[in-house]
């Protein structure tokens, strides 16, 4: 993705903004921001096949929520970074730019990819087989952080390209952990580690969009849950990663701890014993009832189409990228699905060479925007439907009532 410059028009125009707004700083800080004004490329999957490790991450776009060190640009512009335009709010550095109300309204929504690991260390905290499984099949990790990988459309080549990438080599030696297990239990406790972590114990049936939980001190919302720590991580990467976590990772909120080299030992050995296995029974699937009263579309808007789905599926009259789910990203075509305009929802998704318009259901009835929000509550924790992406994706599912709303609007017959 070669990087966006401002013409030398459109920079002269920030000469004179900036030298209003007070000097040549400004310039510096917000050439970016001013940038989100101008029409930007169209932002789409550069290899339907790609062929090598650096054609696989840019295929699936992972500067668009990560730092990867070796692409060029390290992260996406603004204008389609998630993560960075969040932190350029939350800063106050579009302040300049946008309606006080703009700002004030946007600060109350932001809630997740505020903060996303950069990828240069990851080699040293995944083993590659947990990698490869989790990008073709992501589920929850940080359970506060509501965010997770987007499930992209990658298969097992294409996983293992990125890991070839990334420099993720290192799987589990047939050495097991010498330690005492009960000493590093008493450990996890003396050193409140629960304060942060969940052990196989999250309540993921409770988090939806907009819960409370996720606006949590930030070190809570960033931990993971370490009932993956075995899968995820090889022994010798956990006793490095409680020996120093700074070094693996520099803005880590995990503190360093001054533990020996036995109780190094004693809380790997604890933290890779294997919990009670739970019963992976099929998340029952919700039937939307339809509300006993007339739904219409600013209601919609609301809670869908203005707000949350608008990020990956931008207005259509908006020139350049729009989204991963209009102009198309993390692996997928684009299928010109605007969904930031009732006019958008009612032309339905695009394929081959036609608008399906609303409600375009699927076989067993279900109209397939529907069908889509309700898949993603099980791929929360695993569970993917094999014919529908969930949505929003790789964000916390929209609650069973707002599902509600929707479906009953649609079968309304979608009134303005």
């Amino acid at each position: 993705m070669a990087p966006r410059f401002l013409s030398p028009a459109s920079l002269a125009g920030v000469a004179i903004l900036v030298a209003t707004a007070g000097g040549g700083f400004v310039l510096w800080r917000d050439a970016d921001v001013l940038a989100l004004r101008l029409p930007s490329q169209v932002l789409a999957p550069r290899q339907h096949a790609p062929g090598s490790p650096r054609e696989a991450v840019e295929h699936f776009q992972c500067n668009r929520c990560h730092v990867v060190p070796g692409l060029e640009p390290t992260s996406a512009r603004l204008s389609e970074n998630c993560v960075t335009c969040h932190q350029a709010i939350a800063t106050g550095r579009l302040d300049l730019w946008y309606r006080k109300a703009e700002i004030q309204r946007w600060n109350e929504h932001i809630t997740h990819l505020v903060r996303t690991p950069d990828l240069g260390s990851l080699s040293q905290r995944v083993k590659r087989s947990w990698l490869t499984s989790w990008l073709q099949a992501p589920h929850v990790v940080r359970p506060l952080y509501g965010a997770t990988m987007p499930r992209m459309k990658i298969g097992p080549r294409e996983a293992e390209l990125i890991a070839d990438f990334l420099a993720v080599t290192q799987e589990e030696s047939e050495e097991a952990a010498r330690g005492d297990a009960e000493a590093g239990r008493a450990l996890y406790a003396k050193h409140a580690c629960a304060s942060c972590h969940y052990r196989g114990d999250s309540p993921l049936a409770t988090l939806r969009y907009g819960s409370p939980e996720f606006r949590g001190p930030s070190a809570r919302r960033r931990a993971p849950d370490l009932r993956h720590v075995r899968s995820r991580m090889s022994l010798a990467q956990l006793r490095n990663w409680l020996s120093d976590p700074h070094r693996i990772l520099p803005d880590t909120e995990m503190p360093t701890f001054p533990f020996t080299p036995k109780e190094v030992e004693d809380l790997a050995t604890f933290l890779r014993e294997p919990l009670p296995e739970v019963p992976a029974e099929p998340r029952p699937r919700y039937r939307p009832r339809l509300l006993e009263r007339e739904v219409h579309y600013p209601e919609v808007a609301r809670k869908l189409s203005s707000h949350l789905c608008f990020h990956c599926h931008s207005d259509a009259r908006r020139p350049g990228d729009q989204g991963p789910g209009n102009s198309g990203g993390f692996g997928y075509d684009g299928a010109s699905l605007d969904l930031a305009t009732r006019a958008g929802l009612l032309r339905g998704i695009k394929r081959d060479g036609r608008f399906l318009g609303l409600p375009d259901r699927l076989e067993d009835g279900t109209p397939r925007l529907v069908a889509a929000l309700l898949a993603r509550h099980g791929e929360m924790d695993g569970q993917t439907h094999p014919a529908v992406l969930g949505m929003p994706l790789g964000l916390p599912p929209v609650p069973e009532e707002e599902i509600d709303l929707i479906s009953t609007w649609i079968e309304q017959g979608a009134p303005e």
